[in-house]
């Protein structure tokens, strides 16, 4: 149901989008630029403090390891390929990498290849992938926490290449006439495309084995893709790859792909290279848009950096003083690895930058966040239509209480399950919402069912309310195929599609939670209880409806959006963020506007482990036995 849910909101935005962004293609390029805010000058605005910290040779080039600084303290670990035998200046060449390390064949080969063919070759590590910027820089759980500053992690990839920009125009030895040529493979395609869309001196581009419509890749196939790629509101805004690339005209651009790719779909790629070539005739740039293919699989192969370099000559009216080289893999022995290394300082990375940023969102944000602010961010709007609830058959009277099983339909196609424990109206409630599953507490006897006195004759009693909301327990999304490689799982799908269609899995949550609580109104006396992940959509709840419960109680759960931020593992699942929070509000603030006492039980951080922050008056290291007596004191007193 949740995935379904998501792909049809996808394909509604590329929909609109594909009628709104075929003539439009400036909007495109300001829409995209957008996601980064003011990325490019904050950049450019910074010293790049480069030094050469290491030099070697090989046939025919010869190479400088550097260090440069992209953002404040963070550096860029690169290599630059120049020829052995011809004097400078040399046109230069910008060789982003994708999941990998620049130390790879995809990279060294084309640079090289460049610099026998005349040019200047940079190439360097992205975060977090196989090279020297690990620590702090997954790409998966660091790129997704990048959303709750409301950013996408997009702009530690990006802002690599636009200083590698400054770094190869402020050379004496390069030549500036031209601008600069961006290529790459996969994610380095990515990042050659979205470069070049926030920077004009970046002249002529070739990405390789990086193009799919995303409605087939992202949505359909449901391609374990990544947070850099899927921007808050990319797919809400309808932005497909086929219009990025079509945004870039009049610029020379040489789209490459390998017939072989075991990742992007040839046959849809070429289908949409024509429409590109299309747009890019519409655009009175007829003949600057070439597709090219060869036999090779995901790779940038040297058939590619051949066709890239006369494709740069073409356009750039670069004298041809000698004929390329010949692209014959022998001829190019591979650097070791070591030789390579620049050593960047790795105190400063994606995660660190992404605290600061939230440390300086949380000193301009207001003290308490308005209701309307806490549904503008959830979704919330005029069209939610009203709840409607079904009995799953008729009620059982199990002991003491009549078990009634509901379907609470929330929105349009979305109905989640709801188990019902009532010993009579005038009892007290306790509405419960698990991680797992609803019948997580009720099962062999659990800790809910003795809450509410489901077997005792003469206790007290009171009425269960729990539900599954979408994506949890029998909502739960299946595993797909794609999703099976160990990058992949339900919840990050979940997560990078809900933020870029700009509409969360837990902002859907809560407006489930919402329309439950419509459906069945709280009584005079209700305790709402959480555990674990989700904590925080009963605060958010809880803030909605003000007075509306006696006390909250949260067991397990993150003690605020920022201590998810703290750790270097990341231990929750990734559904649970919600993208911009940081920029409205934290856990802390909710909860000085639940209009009710807030118990906060063992709160944790991002590793799931003790929080260091933890909110004032939490208790820790309780037991089970500690925590189901505070839950019956709160309920009957």
């Amino acid at each position: 149901m949740l995935r379904r849910h998501l792909v049809a909101r996808g394909h509604a935005g590329l929909q609109a989008g594909a009628q709104r962004w075929a003539t439009d293609p400036t909007g495109v390029r300001a829409r995209f630029a957008g996601y980064y805010g003011d990325l490019p000058v904050e950049l450019s605005a910074r010293p790049l403090s480069a030094r050469v910290v290491g030099r070697g040779q090989g046939p025919g080039y010869r190479y400088e390891n550097v260090l440069f600084e992209s953002h404040p303290g963070w550096e860029v670990n690169a290599t630059v390929f120049l020829p052995a035998d011809l004097p400078p200046p040399y046109p230069p060449v910008i060789v982003s990498v994708g999941h990998s390390a620049k130390t790879r064949p995809s990279y060294q080969l084309p640079c090289q290849y460049f610099a026998r063919a005349g040019f200047a070759a940079l190439t360097y590590d992205p975060p977090g992938m196989a090279g020297e910027k690990q620590p702090g820089n997954d790409h998966f759980a660091d790129g997704v926490r990048c959303y709750l500053t409301g950013d996408t992690s997009s702009r530690y990839f990006v802002g690599d290449a636009l200083r590698s920009v400054d770094y190869l125009l402020g050379r004496p030895d390069i030549e500036r006439r031209h601008g600069v040529a961006a290529t790459g493979v996969s994610g380095g395609g990515n990042t050659s495309i979205f470069a070049a869309l926030l920077d004009d001196r970046i002249t002529v581009i070739g990405p390789s084995c990086c193009f799919a419509p995303q409605g087939w890749l992202v949505l359909d196939a449901a391609y374990a893709s990544c947070p850099e790629t899927l921007m808050p509101g990319r797919l809400r805004d309808g932005i497909d790859d086929l219009d990025l690339c079509a945004a870039l005209a009049p610029r020379p651009l040489l789209l490459m792909a390998g017939r072989e790719d075991e990742v992007f779909d040839i046959a849809e790629t070429a289908r949409d290279a024509a429409r590109i070539a299309d747009r890019y005739s519409a655009a009175g740039a007829t003949g600057r848009f070439r597709f090219f293919t060869d036999e090779g699989g995901h790779a940038y192969t040297l058939r590619q950096a051949a066709e890239f370099a006369g494709w740069v000559r073409q356009w750039w009216h670069l004298p041809a003083h000698h004929p390329l080289p010949a692209p014959v893999e022998a001829d190019f022995p591979l650097l070791e690895p070591d030789a390579m290394q620049c050593r960047p300082d790795p105190s400063v990375h994606m995660r660190s930058l992404t605290v600061a940023r939230a440390a300086t969102l949380a000193s301009t944000r207001p003290e308490r966040p308005a209701v309307d602010t806490i549904r503008r961010l959830n979704g919330f709007t005029a069209s939610l239509p009203p709840p409607h609830l079904a009995a799953r058959g008729s009620a059982q009277r199990i002991w003491f209480h009549a078990w009634q099983e509901w379907l609470l339909t929330t929105e349009p196609g979305i109905t989640v399950p709801v188990t019902v424990m009532d010993p009579g109206d005038d009892h007290p409630a306790l509405w419960h919402f698990d991680e797992a599953d609803r019948t997580n507490g009720i099962a062999r006897g659990g800790w809910l069912t003795a809450a509410i006195g489901h077997l005792d004759r003469t206790g007290p009693q009171a009425c269960l309310i729990t539900a599954d909301l979408r994506g949890r327990g029998e909502t739960a999304m299946a595993m797909h195929p794609f999703e099976a490689v160990n990058w992949g799982a339900p919840d990050r799908f979940a997560a990078y599609v809900g933020a870029a269609i700009g509409d969360a899995p837990e902002a859907m949550r809560l407006r489930d939670a919402w329309q439950l609580a419509r459906a069945l109104p709280p009584r005079s006396r209700t305790v709402l209880s959480a555990t674990g992940a989700a904590g925080p959509l009963a605060l958010h709840l809880a803030a909605l409806l003000p007075g509306a419960f006696a006390a909250v109680v949260l067991r397990g759960a993150p003690a605020s959006y920022a201590s998810l931020l703290a750790t270097e593992a990341f231990a929750w699942p990734h559904d649970l963020v919600l993208p911009g929070v940081l920029r409205e509000y934290d856990l802390p603030q909710l909860a000085a506007v639940a209009g009710c006492p807030v118990h906060w039980l063992d709160p944790l951080d991002g590793a799931r482990e003790p929080a260091a922050d933890a909110p004032p008056g939490s208790r820790r290291n309780v037991t089970d036995a500690e925590h189901l007596a505070l839950v019956r004191e709160l309920l009957y007193g």
